[in-house]
């Protein structure tokens, strides 16, 4: 039995199937070897935002009130990256961090999930992006010196691709494999003139396999706040969810920094 704080979403490791541990407190638990087997997560009623204050339950999106709308990990751009302002020298709200996130080589893909959609991510992060959204294919379509200029590439391609995943049809089945190269060369077609130039020359496609004996028929995600334990035969692994046999699955992410027990 471990119990901690979960510190951060599942860690994993690009193997075949995809290798994920659980971070407890200073503990990390191999999830495949409890695949097959039964499992328990107990909240302990509390939680603990990024700047250190324990609560009991967080204000929004794993934020206190104070970090939600001012903490640049907070901050609209994070989820929509055509409104970073870094590379514009205007501060949003903590200009260092913002340099430090936004100012990096960044990549825009598309990716098999419940079907093609567009993203964003950080350069050499993008092998972690694409199995924390469950995809089993994925390929780079352009590479930028900025975040806000994927942002505006991205924004261009979301006419023509969907730019989220739906969780359920992406837990409902291993999915179908799909023609990304294709996909990919009819993205030239989309972008504005300007952004050509950052399209790759490369047309790799990576495959991801998952840890999954069995998938859920009638999905039900289970939260802490309306059931204190949660748990059963974990019959599998995918994207950033536990599911167990019962039909029901855990979004490991969304629940960081909740404080549990764990055993199994």
């Amino acid at each position: 039995m471990y119990q901690g704080f979960i510190t951060q979403k599942m860690q994993i490791q690009y193997t075949n199937p995809v290798q994920y541990n659980l971070c407890i407190g200073d503990n990390e638990v191999l999830l495949n070897n409890l695949i097959s087997r039964s499992i328990s997560l107990e909240w302990q009623g509390r939680v603990v935002c990024i700047c250190g204050k324990e609560l009991n339950q967080f204000y929004r999106q794993n934020f206190c009130y104070q970090c939600f709308w001012n903490a640049p990990q907070a901050s609209p751009s994070i989820f929509k990256p055509e409104l970073c302002t870094a590379d514009l020298g205007i501060e949003d709200r903590d200009l260092d961090w913002e340099k430090k996130f936004q100012l990096t080589p960044h990549l825009v893909y598309l990716s098999n999930t419940s079907g093609i959609k567009v993203g964003v991510t950080r350069k050499n992060n993008e092998i972690n992006r694409w199995i924390d959204q469950g995809a089993i294919q994925a390929i780079v379509v352009a590479e930028v010196p900025n975040r806000r200029l994927a942002g505006l590439i991205e924004v261009d391609l979301k006419n023509y691709f969907a730019d989220k995943t739906n969780w359920r049809k992406m837990l409902s089945s291993s999915s179908e494999k799909l023609n990304l190269v294709e996909s990919k060369n009819r993205c030239v077609n989309y972008l504005s003139d300007q952004f050509n130039q950052y399209v790759t020359d490369s047309n790799k496609v990576t495959e991801i396999f998952y840890p999954v004996t069995s998938y859920p028929v009638k999905i039900k995600s289970k939260r802490f706040e309306k059931q204190q334990s949660i748990g059963g035969k974990l019959v599998g692994i995918k994207g950033q969810y536990m599911i167990f046999e019962n039909d029901t699955v855990f979004n490991v992410r969304a629940h960081e920094r909740y404080l549990i027990k764990f055993s199994f």
